[in-house]
C-alpha cells in the first residue's frame, strides 16, 4: 500500500532537520532570505540583464552592418579612412581592413553564453556576410571580423557596446546584503538560544540537587518560562525543607524515649536477651542520628567494600529468635 505523499514528504523532512534550535532558528531565518536572493539573481538575469544585452547587441550590430555597407559602396582607402575616424569619433569603435585575409576558425566563448548567442543572433540578422566574433579573449573589447570583398574587415568594439558591465555590482549588494542579515540573524537567534540552554542548564542542575544562579531574560515566551521554572523550583526547595524540618523533629522526638530505654535497660538484670536489647537500640540510635545528619545537611556515606556473607549473616542474627533460618552458601 503506497503511504500518502504528504506525510511521508514532512517525515523525510523531519528526519533532515537539524536538531539543535539553533540551526532550526538560523534555518528558518535564512533559507527564504536565500530563496529570495536566487529568485531576484535569476529573474534579475533572466529578464532585465538579458534584455539590456540584446538591446546593445543589436545597437552593435547595426553599426557594424551600416559601416560594411559603407565600405561596400565604396571600397577605396580613402572610403576606408574617412569611415574609420568616423566610426572611432561618433561610435567608438575601431575599424582595420587586412587585405586578402580569412576569418578565424576558433575562438574564446564568453563566461556569459547568454551574450555570445545574443551577439551571434543580431549579427544574422543584419548582415548576410560571413562573420566572426570574439567576446573572450580581449578582457575589455569585442573582436568583430566580417568577410568583404578583397579581405577581412575587422571592428574593434568596447565591451560595454555589448555587456551590461554593472550586472556584477548588482551580485554583490545582493551578496553582501545577504551576508549582513544573516549576520544580524544569527547575533539576535544565538541570545534567544542562549538564553533558553541556560535555563536548560539550571533545570539539568536542579535536578542533580546543585543551585545554579540564573536569572531569566531573552524573549517574553522564555522569561515566562524561566519565572515558572523558578516558581516551581522555590515550591519544590520549601517542600524539601518542610520534610526535611519534620524528619529532623521525629527524629529528634524519639531520642527521648529512646533515652529512657536505654536507663531501663541499664538498670535491668544483665543476660542475653538485655544485650540484645542493647543492641537494637544501638542501631536505632545511629539511625536517628543519620536522620539528623540528612536533616542538616551533614548526610552521605562513603563508599566502601562490605563482605555481602558477612552481612547477611549478621542481619539473620540480630533478627531474633522467631526470625526465619538464614543459610549463606559460599
Amino acid at each position: 500500500m503506497a503511504r500518502p505523499w504528504p506525510g511521508f514528504f514532512w517525515r523525510m523532512v523531519k528526519r533532515r532537520v537539524p536538531a539543535p534550535l539553533f540551526a532550526r532558528s538560523l534555518l528558518i531565518i535564512v533559507l527564504p532570505v536565500a530563496v529570495m536572493q536566487i529568485a531576484v539573481t535569476y529573474v534579475f538575469f533572466d529578464a532585465h540583464w538579458q534584455t539590456v544585452n540584446a538591446h546593445l547587441t543589436e545597437g552593435l550590430a547595426g553599426d557594424v552592418a551600416l559601416i560594411l555597407r559603407s565600405y561596400e559602396e565604396d571600397p577605396t582607402a580613402a572610403n576606408l579612412a574617412r569611415l574609420t575616424r568616423r566610426a572611432s569619433q561618433s561610435l567608438d569603435l575601431s575599424i582595420a581592413f587586412k587585405e586578402a585575409g580569412v576569418l578565424p576558425k576558433g575562438r574564446r566563448s564568453s563566461l556569459f553564453v547568454a551574450v555570445d548567442r545574443s551577439l551571434r543572433e543580431a549579427l544574422a540578422d543584419r548582415i548576410d556576410a560571413p562573420v566572426w566574433f570574439d567576446t573572450g579573449r580581449y578582457p575589455a573589447y569585442v573582436d568583430v571580423r566580417v568577410k568583404v570583398r578583397g579581405g577581412v574587415l575587422r571592428i574593434i568594439a568596447p565591451k560595454d557596446r555589448v555587456f551590461a558591465t554593472r550586472g556584477h555590482i548588482f551580485i554583490l549588494w545582493l551578496t553582501v546584503a545577504t551576508v549582513l542579515l544573516t549576520s544580524v540573524a544569527i547575533l539576535f537567534i544565538r541570545n534567544q538560544v542562549r538564553a533558553i540552554e541556560r535555563l536548560a542548564a539550571a533545570a539539568e542542575a536542579f535536578g542533580k540537587g546543585a543551585d545554579m544562579p540564573f536569572r531569566p531574560h531573552g524573549a517574553r515566551e522564555v522569561r515566562q518560562a524561566a519565572r515558572a521554572f523558578l516558581a516551581m523550583k522555590a515550591r519544590i526547595q520549601r517542600y524539601v525543607d518542610q520534610r526535611t524540618l519534620l524528619l529532623a523533629s521525629v527524629s529528634h522526638d524519639l531520642r527521648t524515649p529512646l533515652t529512657r530505654l536505654k536507663l531501663e535497660l541499664a538498670l535491668a538484670e544483665p543476660g542475653p536477651r538485655v544485650e540484645a536489647m542493647k543492641g537494637d537500640l544501638a542501631q536505632m540510635e545511629h539511625m536517628i542520628d543519620e536522620y539528623l545528619a540528612f536533616a542538616r545537611d551533614e548526610g552521605g556515606e562513603a563508599v566502601e567494600r562490605v563482605d555481602l556473607t558477612a552481612l547477611i549473616g549478621e542481619v539473620g542474627r540480630g533478627a531474633g529468635p522467631g526470625a526465619a533460618r538464614v543459610t549463606t552458601l559460599a
